[in-house]
């Protein structure tokens, strides 16, 4: 496993320099390394996967090169192969490469083709990086290179001031969550004078009854290191508050969406806090406050969502709204339930983003879905996928989505938490009408905008096989994987909660498919059911209905228009009290201290003192000569001995 891992890690890292240094940049060229260098680590990573699968199930932990090593500290580079490793292994590199293919059709007319798949290798090489850590200082280099990415995809087109914005705003949020990371590290480092998991796990029972003194008040100090780790996760993972980046990163080209931002760096956090399972366990009242956060996420971003236009919005707050399930499972301690989760969710979601990305391209790069319509005809394999992708979004009994999300629902209803039973249930009736209002306005109805039909595909192939495979692990992996991955040892060396998860297969489910028979009898399905009857008045049937709505709830309209504030918060009270903090530190310290006292103080200190200086220099020769008779004397005196 040595070889294929740190191929899996390096080559995307190679595509991304030989891009970079390519001496004739054609599209052809660009297409073929970039993908090959994607290609090679998917398939290396599903033959990791299946041989986990098969049984073949053993923890690798290798050296690779040592920064520095001392008496006491060691600082190095190496790699943690295990089941969750595999698993992230797989997803990241399989959606980056379809990814990559979509982007060969839809990126072919941007002058700056090469740069993109500079980028894109970049960042697939950047995110293997943290999968494959075995250490937090390795985990935070990689952390670190995926916001620099995402940076640059975000604003990749960097003449168009929202993209800039945009960019500019993911970039600011994910400092403030790594500042969190950062103390965190720190104090892993401090109280184990060591950044390898391995040995962090190790010190874990001695560390527990260790306090941390704040500011007068003695904190227990794994809840706090939970805490600040937390902190970063939620900023890459955008849950409640610091969410508000991922809406306007939407302004990346589309496949970005789909590959950053819906199955990837957005997961990065989940992930984190699933390797960093049994740190969690023993972090007290911080699971509490992740499952809050969590809940209210999935709840109150997903009512954002319904009163969105925009197709990419749209999907974006559902990204968030699912984020907040994963971050659900996480804060109930079912991290394998967080994980299984962030699987179906990369292959549906980034179909959803690569869906509205061919719906885009049909329609003139229009975004609106009240400007689309009609669709279906014009477009029946888009048509075709979206459905599929759309109906595992919503947890359709049978499709992958079903199969994650109703288990993370099930986990409140057997250990009676009825709160946040009954507000992911809700959620579900939300989520289906915001994917159906997508799905009537753009496929159904008038075509507004009189798009013509024609004898030939919707696109190209390039373009279109990538929403064929990927309909096909949107509608299956979550049903194939359901007994393999989750109940059969599979993430017993890698994740904490195996005896949890083990208790509650035996007690609540028996198999895959009673647990799908079972659903039909449940809460869950009958509010989905509600939810595409609600929709079809709502948005197809009776748009008055709707409109009549709105109307009545108007101010509750403009809150959910305005994020609850976040957007304002964001926009112009951030960036108006930030602009004059800035502008005191300028005057006080760069114009006052810097410029006047050092730089300007200085120059006129020695102004004057010249000027006073330069009075002797009359230019008289009997002055220099009476100035010498007089310095003579005063060296005799001073010296001569009597």
């Amino acid at each position: 496993m040595y070889i294929e891992s740190l191929l899996i890690v390096l080559l995307p890292l190679l595509g991304s320099t030989i891009l970079l240094f390519l001496p004739i940049k054609s599209n052809t060229t660009t297409s073929i390394l970039g993908n090959i260098a994607i290609g090679i680590p998917m398939l290396l990573s599903i033959g990791l996967l299946i041989s986990f699968l098969s049984g073949n199930i053993s923890t690798e932990n290798y050296h690779l090169y040592t920064w520095y090593a001392g008496n006491i500290y060691l600082f190095e580079i190496g790699l943690l192969v295990d089941s969750l490793t595999v698993i992230m292994s797989f997803i990241v590199t399989f959606i980056s490469f379809f990814v990559h293919i979509y982007s060969i059709a839809y990126m072919e007319k941007d002058s700056s083709f090469n740069r993109f798949f500079i980028y894109t290798n970049f960042f697939t090489f950047s995110m293997l990086l943290i999968v494959f850590s075995n250490n937090f200082l390795q985990l935070f280099i990689g952390w670190e290179l995926v916001g620099l990415s995402s940076y640059l995809l975000i604003g990749f087109w960097y003449k168009k001031a929202s993209a800039v914005n945009a960019n500019l705003k993911a970039f600011i949020v994910n400092r403030v969550g790594d500042i969190g990371l950062l103390l965190g590290v720190i104090l892993v480092f401090i109280n184990c004078n060591s950044l390898n998991y391995e040995d962090f796990f190790s010190n874990l029972s001695s560390l527990k009854s260790n306090y941390i003194n704040l500011m007068g008040f003695e904190i227990h100090l794994l809840p706090f290191i939970a805490l600040l780790l937390f902190i970063g996760a939620a900023a890459k993972s955008a849950q409640i508050p610091l969410h508000f980046w991922l809406p306007d990163s939407m302004e990346g080209p589309t496949p970005i969406s789909a590959l950053i931002h819906a199955a990837t760096m957005v997961t990065a956090g989940i992930f984190m806090i699933a390797r960093l399972s049994p740190l969690y366990d023993l972090s007290e009242y911080v699971l509490d406050l992740i499952l809050f956060i969590g809940v209210a996420t999935a709840f109150f971003m997903g009512l954002v969502a319904l009163v969105q236009n925009d197709i990419k919005r749209i999907i974006a707050y559902s990204t968030i709204s699912q984020l907040g399930y994963m971050t659900v499972a996480l804060g109930a301690s079912y991290y394998s339930f967080a994980i299984y989760h962030l699987l179906t969710h990369a292959f549906f979601k980034a179909l959803l983003f690569l869906c509205a990305g061919s719906i885009i391209l049909k329609c003139h790069h229009e975004q609106d879905i009240n400007r689309m319509g009609g669709l279906r005809k014009l477009m029946p394999l888009t048509f075709a996928t979206f459905t599929i992708a759309g109906f595992s979004l919503i947890g359709f009994p049978s499709m992958s989505g079903f199969f994650s999300k109703d288990l993370i629902i099930d986990i409140f209803k057997y250990e009676g938490n009825s709160i946040a039973y009954y507000l992911l249930v809700l959620s579900i009736f939300i989520t289906t009408l915001y994917t159906a209002k997508i799905f009537f306005k753009v496929f159904f109805g008038d075509n507004k905008l009189k798009i013509e039909k024609n004898n030939e595909l919707e696109h190209k192939d390039t373009l279109l096989i990538p929403l064929v495979v990927l309909s096909v692990p949107s509608a299956f992996i979550g049903w194939s994987l359901f007994d393999t991955m989750l109940f059969n040892n599979f993430f017993k060396y890698s994740i904490s909660d195996f005896a949890r998860i083990e208790l509650f297969y035996d007690t609540y489910i028996s198999h895959s498919t009673v647990f799908i028979l079972h659903s039909f009898n449940s809460l869950s399905f009958l509010v989905l059911l509600l939810g595409l009857i609600s929709s079809y008045y709502l948005y197809y049937a009776n748009d008055k209905i709707l409109n009549s709505i709105e109307t009545k709830f108007l101010v509750f309209k403009k809150i959910l228009i305005n994020e609850y504030g976040f957007t304002k918060f964001s926009n112009i009270i951030v960036p108006k009290y930030f602009k004059k903090f800035a502008n005191i530190i300028w005057l006080k310290s760069d114009v006052n201290v810097i410029d006047n006292f050092f730089v300007n103080g200085m120059a006129n200190l020695i102004g004057l003192i010249s000027s006073k200086i330069r009075l002797i220099q009359t230019g008289y020769l009997y002055h220099y000569a009476f100035t010498m008779i007089i310095g003579l004397l005063i060296f005799l005196i001073t010296f001569y001995e009597f």
